[in-house]
């Protein structure tokens, strides 16, 4: 039986690795983002992979919990990857942290710059909701997981050329977003 996406959720009901597969390969970059931007701070790329891990193993343990379509369905993971981030974080901050004092890197930020980078973030990901699924996919995995295009050329099987056709023209509507002008 193929999975596809409008039967996954399905399979995935009855518990099939097939099913639990697709949904890993279709949602790692969104669930990535999510957990990063919770966990960034204690700069563990193995904290983040474990996280990732067991959101996708709490998606499988409780599928049948689920009731909605695909786009409730991603909103559904994205919570779960949220609540697994939260966990973690509890977990981390009850035990000591240790880590390595990089004297280049040792300049405090003000606040402002910290409001700065948050605003614009925030307007960033407003810009980005206007633009396909699939670009929206894109510039996660390459500006906020800094995945390399032939690894997202990978991921989705297209080939590096049209990663790089895609982020061109994905920046070029951003810049009509942000300059008021209307995306074509």
């Amino acid at each position: 039986m193929r999975i596809t996406s409008e039967n996954f959720i399905k399979h995935l009901k009855k518990k099939r690795e097939e099913a639990l597969q697709y949904v890993i390969d279709e949602y790692v970059g969104i669930v990535k983002a999510v957990i990063y931007n919770a966990l960034k701070s204690y700069n563990d790329p193995q904290i983040i992979e474990e996280c990732v891990s067991d959101t996708f193993l709490g998606v499988y343990e409780n599928a049948k919990q689920f009731k909605g379509d695909k786009e409730d369905f991603r909103k559904w993971i994205c919570t779960i990857a949220k609540f697994k981030a939260i966990t973690k974080q509890r977990k981390l901050s009850k035990t000591p942290f240790f880590y390595e004092i990089d004297e280049k890197n040792d300049a405090v930020k003000s606040a402002e710059e910290e409001y700065l980078i948050k605003t614009s973030t925030e307007e960033l990901l407003k810009m980005m909701s206007q633009l396909e699924q699939l670009d929206r996919d894109i510039f996660t995995m390459k500006y906020f997981l800094n995945m390399k295009n032939e690894e997202i050329a990978e991921h989705y099987g297209l080939t590096k050329a049209a990663i790089d056709n895609r982020l061109y023209r994905g920046k070029k509507r951003l810049q009509q977003i942000r300059l008021g002008g209307s995306v074509i």
